[in-house]
């Protein structure tokens, strides 16, 4: 079995659908999809289990190359949510070399919660950290839906498949 390594060594990152964010965004970590547990345990178990109820809330970060005035206006209200989207460009290697390169998209919809105003030093760039609450985040790899999170509107789907239609069912939602 030949090995497949993926990597991303780039992506540009775009605010509300048009301005692009290219050289201004020196580092984004994307949000986690983190699992709320219970654990659950009654008689006659041996031990405990822990099962999923749900999704913890989603973040992500960004650190700016700079200031930018456009993206302190964005982040100065956190009444209003922006979409964010970054765009990866995935490349595949084998013991052949790079045999293919797609893209990979993370769309995203998020509000500020954290707009640092900058870490000043003499003779040094200024550094500027931002957090952002994540309601909804959707996985594109070469053109297909890997994964969609709604958090607004109870939607959780992977590979196609939507993971609460049951539960929304069940719900009478």
């Amino acid at each position: 079995m030949a090995i497949e390594l993926n990597t991303i060594f780039n992506a540009n990152v775009y605010l509300d659908g048009t301005m692009s964010l290219i050289g201004r965004a020196g580092e984004l970590t994307l949000p986690e999809m983190s699992v709320a547990t219970s654990e659950h345990k009654a008689l006659g178990m041996f031990g405990t289990l822990e099962l999923p109820g749900g999704l913890k809330a989603m973040t992500c970060q960004i650190k700016w190359t700079g200031f930018y005035a456009d993206h302190l206006r964005a982040a100065a209200n956190p009444f209003r949510t922006h979409k964010l989207q970054v765009r990866g460009n995935l490349e595949s290697w084998t013991a052949e070399g790079r045999t293919r390169e797609v893209p990979v998209v993370w769309h995203l919809t998020a509000a500020w919660t954290t707009a640092k105003l900058g870490v000043l030093k003499p003779q040094e760039g200024a550094e500027f950290d931002d957090e952002l609450a994540v309601s909804y985040v959707k996985v594109l790899h070469d053109g297909a839906a890997v994964v969609e999170i709604d958090v607004f509107n109870n939607i959780w789907t992977v590979n196609g498949e939507d993971v609460l239609a049951r539960w929304r069912a069940n719900l009478g939602v």
